[in-house]
């Protein structure tokens, strides 16, 4: 079986934000696989959400056997084993708040566009509270789509949102 390269971030902005990252980490290191690296918690404004609080944020490297949709599968329990509860499952129309969410960034050097998945993830190059979680644990990392490395897509990001490391 083919080991793969997967990007995961997490992010909480419910209660004990820490607590549920922590345990999401423990339950992907049970259930989808072995945890390479780990960025520092990075806390962040809450992206397109009006009235929230604020986030943390993590990102990760991981080796996993599954595949996309598998994997994708595996996330979507952890979140729910979590208390994550979904308006439309596994998509949704608006963001809310939540006890944890894990998305997929990138799954080796692929691209992948359909109803239920798309990687790398559409939206990271967007996202400051992306960007700087993954710069800390692979800034050389390339967009398999931009063909630039995360450390050149964050100096060209125009999110101004406030995102600082809090602790490692």
């Amino acid at each position: 079986m083919k080991e793969h390269d997967v990007f995961l971030l997490q992010g909480s902005n419910k209660e004990n934000k820490k607590k549920y990252l922590d345990r999401s980490l423990i339950l992907i290191s049970q259930e989808i696989g072995e945890i390479i690296k780990i960025s520092s918690y990075f806390e962040s404004e809450a992206w397109n959400m009006k009235n929230s609080s604020i986030f943390y944020n993590r990102a990760l490297h991981i080796k996993t056997n599954y595949t996309p949709i598998d994997l994708l599968k595996k996330i979507l329990n952890i979140e729910s084993f979590i208390g994550r509860k979904r308006n439309s499952y596994p998509l949704r129309k608006e963001y809310q708040n939540r006890e944890i969410d894990i998305d997929i960034l990138f799954y080796d050097h692929i691209i992948i566009y359909s109803f239920i998945l798309t990687i790398p993830h559409p939206l990271l190059h967007l996202r400051r509270f992306v960007l700087e979680p993954m710069c800390e644990i692979a800034p050389n990392k390339s967009h398999p789509i931009f063909n630039f490395t995360i450390l050149e897509m964050l100096g060209l990001c125009i999110d101004k949102l406030y995102v600082k490391k809090i602790f490692e």
